[in-house]
């Protein structure tokens, strides 16, 4: 199925609204045509398993320190994804309906199957039952509907809330010309069942999903503690880990989460991600204070001219 032409001028809108441009838009366009013009999974599939290469070994401590290079050289301002795509948070603490794997194609994550009407007005999205937050509470459709809609809602002053104006009634919401939430279009028809209306067709509408902009928030954990409620003693996730420490402006520490529903493939025990200032370039790497680093251009091509260090350079 081939998304028109004039659907895809739609998502390069949404995209823009995200600060992503044409190059962005063409990467993505890209796994559309090279998936039969769908860009997206319907169904859900078995993780692989993960398998050493012969001679190989897993650590005793799996502990990854990672960061440098641009990447947190600043606190972030909090882990919120759905009020603020550039809170410069941490995203593996979060999982959303969709995920894009390594061919930037749109698969099923929570979700398990993806469904719409006949012309792609209306997307359907069945969510895993064994899917749980850090406080082992399930995650269900009526989490992501109240966070879509806490994202459109004007009182939230999110500044990327027109990313989910495809969404039925979404953009009246959001600037205050419909106030009844009820009438916008994504609802939870039961735990396992969130149906999304939309303004017209569209058949990107899932990609959208794969997005961080489209994770959810836990409702609890926000209307508890409000603009503090990822803090570490405050959040509450659904992803691959929980935050165990964020000593501000100096570290952050996490630790797998016993409850996410693909654990038994995750094999990290914590993740350290200090904050570094950009300045600092390749020598947090090069001093051993990091095991996985971002490299500036500079950096780059001068760790791939040394030969005690270029094996270690990937792109």
């Amino acid at each position: 199925m081939r998304i028109p032409d004039e659907q895809l001028a739609l998502f390069e809108q949404r995209l823009q609204v995200l600060g992503l441009g044409r190059r962005d838009f063409l990467k993505a366009v890209g796994a559309m045509a090279a998936f039969g013009g769908l860009g997206f999974a319907t169904q859900a599939e078995a993780a692989k398993p993960f398998k050493l290469a012969p001679g190989e070994k897993l650590a005793k401590e799996q502990v990854l320190r990672v960061g440098g290079g641009g990447t947190w050289q600043n606190d972030p301002s909090s882990h919120d994804y759905n009020k603020d795509l550039y809170c410069a948070g941490v995203p593996w603490l979060f999982a959303g309906l969709m995920v894009f794997n390594a061919d930037f194609v749109a698969e099923p994550y929570l979700a398990t199957k993806v469904q719409s009407n006949k012309d792609g007005s209306v997307w359907t999205f069945t969510i895993r039952k064994d899917s749980r937050w850090s406080d082992n509470s399930p995650v269900s459709a009526r989490d992501f509907e109240w966070s879509w809609k806490r994202q459109l809602d004007p009182e939230t002053k999110a500044p990327y809330a027109a990313f989910l104006y495809d969404i039925k009634n979404g953009e009246g919401f959001n600037k205050k010309q419909v106030t009844n939430r009820d009438e916008v279009g994504v609802k939870a028809k039961d735990d396992w069942t969130l149906e999304v209306a939309l303004e017209g067709p569209r058949g990107y509408f899932p990609v959208l999903a794969a997005y961080l902009a489209a994770l959810p928030a836990h409702r609890g954990a926000v209307e508890k503690h409000g603009d503090k409620w990822t803090e570490a003693g405050n959040i509450v996730t659904n992803g691959p880990f929980v935050m165990e420490q964020w000593e501000h402006n100096k570290q952050m520490v996490f630790r797998k989460s016993p409850h996410f529903f693909g654990a038994k493939d995750v094999h990290l025990d914590r993740a350290i991600v200090p904050i570094i200032p950009v300045q600092a370039g390749a020598l947090p790497y090069e001093n051993n204070e990091l095991d996985l680093t971002w490299l500036q251009p500079g950096d780059l091509r001068k760790l791939q001219g040394d030969p005690r260090m270029q094996r270690d350079v990937f792109q």
